[in-house]
């Protein structure tokens, strides 16, 4: 746009610049003259382009937190992983340890901060995307009561429960599992066929095949998911059910989070949110 700053006119032998005219640059629209704005007046904002999606929100400051939690990864999970991602990703003791810090760190941590719209939302007067969103994850209206009579209506269950998601998975506790779950007496368990596993009450965490792939492919909002179900079943005892009902289907507090972010639904999120209205 600028290249054209000093453009010089050579119709009718003149060979003075619009500058020197004192004229605006016709090539330059920023040098176009506008009406002066009244006092106390600002600009319109523009209105959005419904043909570009609007980006996610993302936490304004970046603050790393501390990851409190017990990472445990022996030479042979570190083995397993590196053949569960491949050639293309070196996997180190440090890789890993640094792949569960940023999976708490960043989507997770937006998902459960109190100042983000997950939770600020539902504890500040709600909106109406506020309700559509969340109807469109569980079925209901955030202010519909669990019971008649109840002092917290649907809304500030969720709220609370995505604080408490996010002080379970910083505590220092928390015992995560790098590859499958550590069965006492050498049972059996697929970690391949898992993103997340872990029981309620028990502050430990396994992590399977479907993490460390989502890892690989720089798939960020799904490894935020399960750290968030990891959180939400160890405090809450929030099922891993498919058609459980509206506040135990616990991948429709995933889906509710990413809505209010903004970021895609991982369509493993999507196949079992399915929020019954009972």
């Amino acid at each position: 746009m600028y290249l054209y700053e000093g453009f010089t006119i050579q119709s009718r032998g003149i060979g003075r610049t619009t500058s020197e005219l004192g004229q605006p640059n016709p090539f330059n629209p920023d040098n176009m003259p506008t009406q002066p704005l009244p006092p106390g007046r600002v600009p319109p904002v523009p209105p959005p382009n419904p043909l570009v999606p609007p980006p996610p929100i993302v936490s304004p400051v970046i603050n790393i937190l501390a990851i409190r939690s017990q990472i445990q990864c022996t030479a042979a999970q570190i083995t397993t992983i590196q053949a569960v991602v491949g050639p293309g990703t070196v996997i180190t003791d440090a890789v890993v340890r640094g792949a569960i810090g940023s999976a708490h760190n960043n989507v997770f941590s937006d998902l459960t901060d109190p100042g983000m719209p997950p939770r600020q939302a539902l504890t500040s007067p709600r909106s109406l995307i506020t309700k559509e969103r969340f109807r469109a994850a569980f079925g209901r209206s955030p202010e519909e009561l669990p019971w008649r009579g109840a002092r917290w209506d649907l809304g500030r269950i969720v709220a609370t429960r995505l604080g408490g998601a996010r002080a379970t998975m910083f505590s220092s506790s928390i015992r995560i599992s790098c590859f499958g779950w550590p069965w006492p007496g050498g049972g059996l368990d697929r970690p391949a066929d898992y993103m997340v596993k872990t029981l309620p009450k028990r502050e430990r965490v396994a992590l399977g095949a479907l993490f460390w792939r989502s890892f690989a492919n720089g798939d960020a909002v799904s490894q935020g998911a399960a750290i968030l179900i990891a959180g939400l079943v160890i405090r809450y005892g929030v099922s891993y059910r498919m058609l459980a009902p509206p506040l135990r289907n616990i991948h429709c507090y995933v889906k509710y989070g990413l809505l209010m972010l903004q970021h895609p639904i991982p369509q493993w999120v999507e196949d079992k949110c399915r929020a019954e209205m009972v």
